[in-house]
C-alpha cells in the first residue's frame, strides 16, 4: 500500500487570513441536533420527514439522547463512591413509548406525585418497590392510594404523617422533605425555586415531625430535599450549605437510609446559560455525604428528557405592529405552557432554514386567545413566511405533560425516534 504525501507548502500571513473558516456551530447543535441537506435533523432524520406523516404541533423525543443523559447521570452518582438510586420525574413527560423505554433500561424508577402517576408507573411495567412519591397537601383518599399501591412516600407536614399513619401499617417506611430555604436556580424565577413555601418541612420542625413520625409507628429511612429548578456553576456554595444540613439530620436520625437530593439539574436554555454539570453537582453530594453510610437517590425529569425533544410548529401568520415582527402559529399555551407560565426562554430554529442569519428579531405568538400566549420574543429566527416550520427548543419537559385544552386548542402528535 502507498500513501500519498501531499506537498507542504508554508503559506505566508496574508494566505492564512484569507483562508475562509467553518462557521461556528451554534449553540443548540449537537447531541439530538444537527443540520443537514434538507433542514434541521434529530436522531439523524430530517424534521420535515416527520411533519411529512404528522400534523402540526408535534413534539419529537430522541431515544438516544435521553439515554446519553442517563448514561452521563449515572457516571457521575458512580463516582460519588456510593450506592445510588435515580427515579425519572414521570411529571416531566409521562408520554407511553418513552416511559416504556425507560423501564425497558432497567436503570431508573420513578419519581411520582399523584395517585394517577403512580397507576401510570404501575401500568407501564414499574413496580412499586421502584415508585417514590414525593407530594403536597395530600388528600386522605391521595395517600390511601399510594398505601394501597405499596409506594414509598416523602412527607412534608406534621398533618400528613399523623394522617398517613392512620391508613399504613406499622412500620411502614417514609421519608419527610425539608426545605432548607435555599434560593437557587434559573434565572432566580420564583416559579423555578423552592425556598420558604408550601413544599417541605422548615429546618427548625424537622426533628419534632421525625420523633412524631416514629411514635405513630413509622419508620423515616429517607431524608429528601429538591432545591430548584435548572441548577447553576454559580449555584455551587448555596447548594453544598443545604447539602451539609440535610446531611447533618441524616446524622442525628440513625433510621435514615437515604438522603434524596431531588432534580433540578438542566441544560443550557441560551447561549450565555452555565447549568451546573453532573460532575461537579456528584462532587458536592461526595463531599457532603462523605461519612454517611446512605444511598443517594435523586429525581432527573428535566436532565434525562428536556433537550431531548422540541416542538413543531408551522407559521400561520406573519404582521407588523408598530415596527415589531410577529409570527403566529398553530400552537399555543394550551400545547406548550412553558413560556407563559415558568417566563422560561425557549430557543426557535427555522426548521427548514436553521442556519439563516436573522433579517430581524421576530415575536412568536401562540393561537390562544389570551395575551399572555407569546411563545417566545425578540427571537432570531430567519425569514419566517407563512407556511414554513419553526422547532422550539428543548421542549422534551414540562411540554406535552402540562397541555390543557383551553380554547379546545389542545391537540397535538408526539413521537419518539
Amino acid at each position: 500500500m502507498s500513501v500519498r504525501h501531499p506537498l507542504i507548502v508554508a503559506a505566508e500571513p496574508a494566505e492564512i487570513a484569507a483562508k475562509p473558516q467553518p462557521p461556528a456551530p451554534i449553540w443548540w447543535q449537537g447531541g439530538s441536533l444537527a443540520c443537514g441537506p434538507r433542514g434541521l435533523t434529530i436522531g439523524g432524520a430530517a424534521v420535515v420527514d416527520w411533519v411529512a406523516q404528522h400534523q402540526t404541533p408535534l413534539y419529537i423525543y430522541d431515544r438516544a439522547r435521553i439515554d446519553e443523559h442517563l448514561h452521563t447521570l449515572r457516571t457521575a452518582l458512580t463516582q460519588t463512591g456510593k450506592q445510588f438510586s435515580i427515579y425519572y420525574a414521570i411529571k416531566a413527560n409521562r408520554f407511553e413509548p418513552l416511559l416504556a423505554h425507560l423501564r425497558h433500561t432497567g436503570l431508573v424508577g420513578i419519581d411520582a406525585c399523584s395517585p394517577r402517576e403512580v397507576q401510570l408507573a404501575l401500568d407501564a411495567g414499574f413496580t412499586a418497590d421502584q415508585i417514590s412519591v414525593t407530594a403536597s397537601a395530600l388528600a386522605d383518599r391521595d395517600l390511601a392510594a399510594f398505601v394501597r399501591h405499596g409506594a414509598h412516600c416523602n412527607l412534608d407536614s406534621a398533618d400528613g404523617v399523623r394522617r398517613y399513619a392512620r391508613l399504613a401499617p406499622a412500620g411502614t417506611a417514609i421519608g419527610l422533605r425539608l426545605d432548607p430555604e435555599t434560593q437557587l436556580g434559573y434565572g432566580d424565577a420564583t416559579k423555578l425555586n423552592y425556598s420558604g413555601g408550601k413544599l417541605g418541612l422548615a429546618v427548625e420542625d424537622l426533628m419534632e415531625v421525625a420523633q412524631l413520625a416514629q411514635s405513630l409507628g413509622l419508620v423515616v429511612d429517607t431524608l429528601h430535599l429538591h432545591l430548584g429548578w435548572g441548577i447553576r456553576s454559580n449555584d455551587v456554595d448555596a447548594m453544598g450549605q443545604a447539602l451539609g444540613q440535610i446531611a447533618d439530620f441524616a446524622r442525628q436520625l440513625p433510621t435514615v437510609t437515604v438522603l434524596n437530593v431531588g432534580g433540578g439539574l438542566g441544560g443550557r436554555l441560551q447561549p450565555d446559560d452555565h447549568p451546573l454539570p453532573p460532575a461537579q453537582w456528584a462532587a458536592l453530594l461526595a463531599a457532603a455525604f462523605a461519612d454517611l453510610p446512605i444511598t443517594i437517590a435523586c429525581e432527573p425529569g428535566t436532565l434525562l428528557v428536556s433537550h431531548a425533544g422540541l416542538l413543531v410548529t408551522q407559521v400561520t401568520s406573519t404582521f407588523v405592529k408598530k415596527g415589531q415582527h410577529w409570527a403566529g402559529v398553530d400552537a399555543g399555551l394550551g400545547v406548550n405552557v412553558y413560556a407563559a407560565h415558568y417566563a422560561a426562554p425557549l430557543s426557535v430554529i427555522h426548521v427548514e432554514r436553521p442556519l439563516q442569519g436573522a433579517v430581524h428579531r421576530w415575536h412568536i405568538a401562540g393561537h390562544i386567545n389570551e395575551a399572555a400566549d407569546v411563545m417566545a420574543r425578540n427571537v432570531q429566527a430567519g425569514d419566517c413566511q407563512n407556511g414554513d416550520l419553526l422547532a422550539f427548543f428543548p421542549a422534551g419537559a414540562y411540554g406535552s405533560s402540562m397541555a390543557s385544552d383551553h380554547c379546545l386548542r389542545g391537540q397535538f402528535s408526539e413521537l419518539l425516534v
